[in-house]
């Protein structure tokens, strides 16, 4: 295993990548992460004969993420298939997952019903799903291509008896499920960058991830005001609407709640670095 990492440290070295330290790291902790728990059941070793390192520093110098490269990723501690048909799964939505869990496990009932909007690869609805087994999850994408990516992981996951994943606009596939004012949790980690923005990020983000899961408008809050307007429909009263949000954009996402009258108790949640980027809302009591 060392032997691999030292080879594939000097492979990013030669290749002129950037902080191959860093790449070498990253790339073995997306390694580690799929195949010490069974994703496809290979060993360090066997990815070491199989992977043509100098190939994977070639894509790395043309800006293609690692975990696009890998097909692989790790979030929650879990193997995630990861292609270019959904956002790459990131460590700092985890806080998200996170504070769901911590909220959940404090609901004194027997059976919790978490909606996640924007459901992307699944990683947010399997995780929440694993870790509550009294949890129905409903995981809505408007991409068919996601929801097909999703949909492969629930069943990688065994879940589907407690996982459905829908395809269709925002809230739009629970239409006819009957679950107004039935939902426990609505989990969200919408597009939050502002249209204007997104030239200025990094190109291994902008040429390489989907758009739709990035460009949130103008002021990088459109599906902010609709996530917000339309969540309380299906919330049951004190229900909850956890999010995640860019950095500074808290005070934006505070008047959004604030002004669409339908919440009470709101609080933002800090990162490890003392930053807002979570926000949990819950439904005024008497509504419904």
């Amino acid at each position: 295993m060392f032997e691999f990492i030292h080879h594939l440290h000097q492979e990013f070295t030669k290749a002129g990548v950037a902080n191959p330290l860093q790449e070498t790291l990253r790339l073995c902790d997306i390694l580690s992460g799929g195949v010490l728990r069974g994703l496809d059941g290979r060993s360090l070793a066997q990815i070491a004969r199989e992977l043509t390192l100098d190939e994977i520093a070639m894509k790395r110098m043309q800006g293609i993420p690692l975990e696009y490269i890998l097909q692989q990723t790790v979030f929650m501690g879990r193997p995630f298939t990861c292609t270019p048909d959904t956002l790459i799964p990131r460590a700092e939505t985890e806080l998200l997952v996170r504070t769901v869990l911590n909220h959940a496990n404090k609901l004194p009932i027997d059976q919790i019903t978490i909606v996640d909007v924007g459901t992307g690869s699944g990683n947010i609805a399997i995780s929440l799903a694993l870790e509550l087994p009294q949890s129905r999850v409903f995981a809505l994408d408007i991409s068919p291509e996601a929801t097909a990516r999703a949909q492969a992981h629930v069943t990688l996951y065994e879940l589907e008896e407690r996982v459905s994943v829908l395809c269709g606009d925002l809230f739009a596939p629970l239409a006819r499920t009957g679950l107004e004012n039935q939902v426990d949790i609505v989990v969200c980690n919408p597009p939050y960058i502002p249209s204007g923005s997104l030239e200025k990020m990094p190109g291994e983000i902008v040429e390489h991830e989907p758009r739709v899961a990035l460009d949130a408008g103008p002021y990088g809050i459109n599906i902010f005001r609709r996530l917000v307007c339309d969540a309380p429909a299906f919330l049951r009263p004190e229900g909850l609407l956890a999010f995640e949000f860019g950095v500074g954009q808290e005070a934006l996402v505070q008047r959004l709640l604030q002004k669409s009258g339908g919440y009470g108790k709101m609080q933002p949640v800090l990162d490890h670095l003392g930053r807002p980027r979570v926000f949990m809302a819950q439904t005024n009591g008497e509504h419904g």
